[in-house]
């Protein structure tokens, strides 16, 4: 419990030391304040939280009767002790009426001082515990209501659910939003979440959306005036890449979208920048996108390098669809962007389009290709010759059978590995001899589901079975699905199935 703090009040000095000698004489800790008059007690309690208010009745500018109700008037409720001689006892009824149950007459008696003192030491600890409970309970109401809202929100933005209302009123109520996602395959984020929570919402503010979405991605929506600026964007960013690496040895990739006015434009920009996380395995090292309004720029160096990495990783499955959107975005990036010149354009293209024919065995259709790029006289040209080798190789495009082997293969191993809180796209790739840019990929291309998010969606699926099942606590069940971390895990859960894991049991042993 807290220290509380007392204010004596009597126009006698020598009273009220003397009530202070006793107060330290038999130990209580109390912080203890004076005053000589009723409007200088206002005046402490309107800067001090007073706990326990000790009067005289019988004093100059303001009575002690007077004093108590101008307390009250003003929203204040200490302890009120009225300090009063034998002779005023009618005023005891007065205060009785006021609200004031404590009494302590003149001259002071030690045993009913000390007595009156255990009591009233008692009501103030009395009340911190049911303010101490009253907190956690709001705490758990806001807590159930904003798990609703953010699986609500997440249903939105990824199923196209049509109820805004909430979303509205709850997210640009304050303005426009920046959305961000921060994605780390580092099980240190997970394991100490409430740690890293606290520091995502000191450094974006307390006002910030945080929404766990899966094992590896947090949704951050983030008032504009925080990132008012594309040099405090990057600012902020920084210093996220150094919290995760100096405090978690983790590495981040975050995304930063452009603002949002309304709930139409978050979920486009949500989609935009889902896009921007198939890049993160092509980097090394903490990285971060920033949407510049003109597109999405990396730090540190240009987007080009990613957008061919990812076409080769596209030939490798002989993916032409998503070939085409790489070069399409490289295209996108190059129109948008100046300073380029025409020669480096010509061999950056027929440099990558080399490579692709390289991969699909194909490089008898190679030189004609390039023949067409340096001999074109505008970006469009280009463009034009790059897609017309791809449509052509596209037609003799052969089967997958060993893709659909190497995701079956990924798959199993999950089903196996699932427990083991370090799974991951890399311990999958690992274990399959490829990268995790290729698996991560090629997941996507053969399932239509991100890899991270099958993990994500298997293990709340196996928690649901054990939480069916068994009679285990839930902290066990985090650890059997892999979740070192409790409170983590009933978060995913919660954002998932819209109950915590008790709640869900509960329903299942009810048959709701």
């Amino acid at each position: 419990m807290r220290k509380y703090r007392i204010l004596i009040v009597d126009d006698e000095s020598r009273e009220r030391n003397g009530i202070e000698k006793l107060i330290r004489r038999y130990q209580y800790e109390l912080d203890i304040y004076q005053a000589q008059d009723g409007r200088e007690a206002l005046e402490i309690m309107k800067n001090t939280q007073i706990d326990i208010l000790l009067t005289d009745i019988k004093m100059p500018v303001m009575t002690g009767m007077e004093l108590i109700g101008q307390v009250h008037k003003n929203g204040w409720n200490p302890v009120c002790i009225i300090y009063s001689a034998y002779g005023e006892f009618e005023y005891a009824q007065n205060a009785i009426a006021l609200g004031v149950m404590q009494y302590l007459l003149k001259p002071i008696k030690l045993g009913e001082f000390q007595a009156l003192f255990n009591k009233v030491v008692a009501i103030c600890d009395a009340r911190e515990k049911q303010k101490a409970e009253n907190e956690i309970l709001k705490k758990t109401l806001k807590s159930v209501e904003d798990t609703k809202f953010y699986r609500h929100l997440l249903r939105y933005l990824e199923i196209e659910t049509d109820d805004i209302t909430e979303i509205e009123d709850k997210i640009f109520a304050g303005g426009e939003v920046v959305p961000i996602i921060l994605s780390s395959y580092s099980s240190s984020f997970a394991r100490y979440w409430e740690n890293y929570e606290n520091d995502l919402r000191e450094l974006f503010r307390p006002e910030t959306i945080v929404v766990n979405k899966d094992d590896t991605q947090t949704l951050l929506l983030v008032p504009r005036g925080l990132l008012r600026t594309l040099r405090k964007t990057e600012e902020i960013c920084e210093k996220l890449i150094l919290i995760s690496r100096q405090k978690y040895q983790s590495a981040v990739f975050i995304v930063v979208g452009g603002s949002c006015r309304s709930s139409g434009d978050l979920r486009a920009e949500y989609r935009r920048i889902q896009e921007q996380l198939d890049y993160q395995f092509f980097v090394s090292e903490s990285t971060y996108f920033l949407d510049n309004q003109i597109g999405f720029v990396k730090n540190q160096s240009d987007m080009l390098s990613l957008y061919f990495k990812k076409v080769e990783t596209c030939a490798r499955l002989e993916d032409f669809n998503g070939m085409k959107r790489e070069f399409e975005k490289a295209f996108t990036y190059i129109e948008k962007k100046s300073g380029f010149s025409s020669i480096y354009v010509k061999y950056t293209f027929s440099e990558g389009i080399k490579r692709c024919c390289e991969v699909l065995n194909k490089k008898e259709c190679m030189m004609e290709v390039v023949e067409d790029i340096y001999g074109s006289n505008s970006i469009r040209q280009v463009k034009n010759a790059v897609f017309r080798l791809l449509n052509e190789l596209e037609k003799t495009q052969g089967d997958r059978e060993e893709e659909g082997r190497l995701v079956a293969l990924a798959r199993s191993f999950i089903h196996d590995n699932y427990q083991e809180y370090t799974l991951g796209v890399s311990m999958v790739a690992d274990e399959l001899h490829i990268t995790a840019a290729y698996l991560s990929t090629l997941f996507k291309v053969e399932t239509g589901c991100n890899i991270v998010k099958y993990i994500s969606n298997y293990r709340i699926e196996k928690a649901k079975e054990l939480l069916e099942t068994t009679n285990i606590r839930v902290g066990d069940v985090a650890e059997k699905v892999g979740y070192l971390n409790t409170s983590y895990f009933i978060a995913l859960f919660r954002n998932n199935t819209g109950y915590s894991p008790a709640k869900y049991r509960e329903r299942i042993l009810l048959n709701e």
